[in-house]
């Protein structure tokens, strides 16, 4: 094949008398590449043909991409879908944007691919509605929605279309259930990252959750579908208008996720049941009066590999350092080839989605390593969006990750400086995305601002800003339980129950609560509490561990191995320790809910969270929130360890306001550690968890989310200095100019103007003003000798707060008078 390929390219290329009958032959491969583009074959030979293109790259798309969709009128979206992602999956692999040039070439691919005529009307004629109900506000008006807010303003730039928040994930907000009748149970979910973010979604109705339900296509046994079944698996993902299709060919759509596979019984009419049943309908159910969640359907074949196996079995224990646990299949170079297109394919969905439900003003909130490629995809599709990432893990991969793995880890970098910002949880995991960055990508120009403590990275012509936002909890939803008499009288319950009727006066309960998974430290810890036992006999008969270890993927065998060894060491200590009155460790696998753990955190003596490695770990926060007069014990893996830290909560040399285990490996230590924190008295205690009490309450979940969605963190900000040189002055001139530009577009497309222009205007003109002398004169240094230049700059102050008025104005509720801003010159 290559040979051939060779031949008729180099034919191609001559432009002579064969030339024509050259470029059929490479129609003719590309065609073969696009029927088959689930195999290796496939896809190296398509990376072939781009890189042999070069220059050639926009000629040969206007050609061929006509060509290719009228070769097959009935698959002829499924050609352009797979074309355009497998140009996507090139680009991600190399960093071109090979992309771009086909929407150059083919006008018009890019808004099929996108819905835009379909996206276009919707907003217009939600836009009209504003307008009409707004007229109309006196009286009643048919077919519109009585309770329709009618206080919008109408000025030049229209508020109609506030800026949201899209917020992106790969686990859901919520939790499903079907039940044996078939029917589905939704409910909201509990886990960390929905803590985290609910409470900014819930402020506004049109907010969208965009994140996959399980309900994908495809099917369940799991196997790459065969070559005379892609023409189904590859079936068109939208209709004429764009908007997104599922076939009803496929009506029977898989919850291979949440649901179990019950099947309904004594169903008369089956169309009807699953017209009732559709999880569709529960979801448009659940999203009246609440921000919309919308679910994103991608090949369940691709979502399996996806998630168990690229995200779980490689990028996770990469990230938290742990390469012990990375899946031994990885080795196989043609496999990873494989998944690494399934975990592209899957973040090409996620991509695709975000911007069909945006909007020009709108934010859009990608969250976790399960989605780090999706902002540079979203970059090919639509450039002027402000997407945004949080990292919730640890970012801590080891040398070999690079080493052994580049076509992933490549990627995963360049993916994460494609976002307009960043978030990590830590200093820490920041640091060393930076010094990876410096030492994979030469050309990177990083630039670091200490006053706000924010790096700015610039890359091919990308800029990216990163920033470090500690997560936190909602102190209220735990607060909520706590002087309840049930939660009072349930604690005490459970202090009856782990240290028995009639507890010595010195006994304490510890107590650590996690999911069962081999970052956690869980196993290191039981090798701690043995040691414990055996060198501090006097503390026998007193202390007791109470473990809650949630019990997950059971399924992946080193979470199952991991897990029984857990339970055999567990057995272990209590066959070696217990009495007829007491029991060394009280070892759980089932998760509380809300309730019932707060009344365990009050029960609690001491709180143990130590992680190997962890993005922040809440569950710390959630202990002393809740009981402010227990001891804490933390290891240096956990990312609120470094936050407490950094905040001087726990000083070299001054207050220690917590137990600190620097090595989880040294059963000595982690004995020595609950040692100290069981012997601690009782003031002392609660005086050092006052003092992270109090820090609790004053960074939860609501400031994390202000600062990181604050746009004055971000390189697009135009920020204060002090301006000395020519070229400050006129570096400073250039970018107010560039803002005012995207202030008169977004005005004349009827566009809301973003928060950080106005910011930046009023940086840049106190910049002037506090650099300048009473006068208004401002006195600059040439750029390269001693000479001083002097400026009049009333003018520029002068138009800068124009500017300004003028912002204030058309995001006013006032569309006339215009005039005050348009300058009429007499000729």
């Amino acid at each position: 094949m290559n040979e051939h390929f060779d031949l008729i390219g180099s034919e191609w290329k001559k432009r002579a008398i064969k030339s024509e009958i050259a470029l059929q032959g490479l129609l003719l491969l590309l065609e073969y590449c696009m029927w088959n583009p689930a195999t290796s074959a496939s896809s190296e030979l398509f990376e072939r043909l781009v890189n042999f293109l070069g220059f050639h790259t926009i000629q040969f798309w206007k050609i061929a991409v006509p060509v290719l969709f009228e070769s097959d009128f009935t698959a002829a979206t499924k050609y352009r879908d797979s074309l355009l992602f497998a140009l996507a999956l090139y680009d991600v692999n190399t960093g071109k944007s090979r992309l771009k040039e086909v929407y150059a070439a083919v006008p018009g691919v890019r808004e099929s691919l996108l819905g835009e005529n379909a996206k276009s009307f919707g907003e217009k004629f939600h836009h009209l509605k504003k307008r009409i109900n707004r007229s109309m506000s006196g009286g009643a008006m048919d077919g519109y929605d009585s309770d329709t807010d009618h206080s919008i303003p109408s000025g030049l730039a229209s508020a109609h279309f506030h800026q949201r928040v899209i917020n992106v994930s790969n686990a859901p907000p919520v939790s499903l259930k079907k039940e044996k009748t078939g029917e589905w149970e939704i409910k909201q979910g509990s886990g960390g990252l929905v803590s985290c973010v609910d409470p900014v979604m819930s402020k506004h109705e049109d907010n969208v959750w965009l994140a996959n339900l399980g309900m994908n296509v495809g099917g369940k046994n799991g196997k790459r579908p065969s070559n005379a079944d892609q023409s189904h698996s590859l079936a068109p993902t939208t209709n004429t208008l764009g908007l997104p299709l599922i076939k009803q060919t496929i009506a029977e759509v898989l919850f291979h996720v949440l649901a179990e596979e019950d099947e309904v019984e004594n169903v008369k009419d089956k169309n009807k049941a699953r017209q009732d049943l559709s999880l569709l309908g529960v979801l448009n159910h659940y999203n009246r009066g609440r921000y919309k969640l919308n679910p994103v359907v991608v090949q369940e074949e691709d979502y399996n590999v996806y998630y168990g196996g690229i995200s779980n079995g490689l990028l996770w224990p990469a990230l938290h350092n742990l390469p012990e646990y990375i899946s031994e299949e990885y080795k196989d170079p043609n496999l990873i080839r494989d998944h690494w297109c399934s975990y592209v394919r899957v973040n090409y969905q996620f991509a695709i989605n975000a911007v069909r439900n945006s909007r020009p003003q709108d934010f859009i909130w990608i969250h976790d390593y399960h989605l780090v490629l999706v902002g540079l995809i979203m970059q090919s599709l639509d450039p002027n969006l402000e997407v945004g990432f949080f990292l919730h893990i640890p970012f801590q991969p080891p040398d070999s990750f690079f080493e052994k793995f580049p076509l992933v880890a490549i990627p995963l970098l360049r993916g994460l400086l494609r976002f307009t910002k960043v978030g990590f949880q830590t200093h820490r995991d920041r640091e060393r995305f930076v010094l990876e960055v410096e030492k994979y990508f030469r050309a990177a120009k990083v630039s670091f601002d200490k006053q706000l403590d924010i790096y700015t990275i610039s890359l091919e012509g990308v800029s990216c800003s990163l920033g470090v936002f500690p997560v936190s909890i909602k102190n209220e939803d735990f607060l909520q339980f706590v002087s309840k008499p049930e939660t009072v009288k349930l604690s005490a319950d459970i202090r009856r129950k782990m240290l028995g009727p009639s507890p010595s006066p010195d006994c304490r309960l510890f107590f650590s609560v996690e999911r069962f998974d081999y970052t956690k430290g869980i196993r290191e810890k039981l090798h701690g509490w043995r040691k414990y036992l055996e060198t501090h006999p006097e503390r026998r008969g007193k202390d007791v561990l109470y473990q809650i270890a949630v019990t997950n993927r059971r399924s992946v065998d080193m979470y199952r191995v991991y897990q029984d060894e857990c339970m055999a060491l567990v057995e272990g200590i209590n066959n070696d320790y217990s009495t007829k009155e007491w029991t060394p460790i009280v070892f759980e696998c089932d998760g509380l809910p809300r309730d019932q753990l707060v009344a365990a955190y009050c029960a609690m003596d001491i709180g143990v969270v130590t992680p190997r490695k962890d993005g922040m770990n809440l569950v710390a926060k959630e202990m002393i929130v809740v009981n402010p007069q227990a001891g804490l014990i933390l290891s240096t893996g956990a990312g609120s360890e470094i936050q407490f830290y950094n905040a001087g909560l726990y000083g070299q040399e001054g207050e220690r306001n917590y137990t600190r285990i620097d090595d989880l490996y040294d059963p000595i230590q982690y004995a020595q550690c609950f040692y100290d924190a069981a012997t601690l008295n009782e003031e002392d205690r609660a005086k050092r968890s006052k003092r992270i009490h109090e820090f609790l309450l004053a960074h939860d979940i609501e400031r994390w989310s202000t600062a990181f969605l604050d746009p004055r963190w971000t390189h697009h900000v135009i920020k204060k200095a002090k301006i000395e040189t020519i070229d400050d002055f006129f570096s400073l001139m250039i970018r107010t100019r560039h803002i005012r530009r995207q202030i008169v577009e977004r005005v004349l497309e009827g566009v809301p103007i973003r928060q950080h222009f106005c910011i930046s205007l009023a940086n840049a003109r106190d910049s002037l003003v506090s650099s300048a002398s009473s006068t208004n004169t401002l006195r600059v240094k040439a750029s390269k000798s001693a000479d001083i230049a002097i400026f009049d700059i009333q003018n520029e102050i002068s138009e800068l707060e124009r500017d300004l008025s003028f912002i204030d104005y058309v995001e006013s509720d006032d569309p006339d008078n215009i005039e005050q801003f348009v300058e009429l010159k007499e000729f």
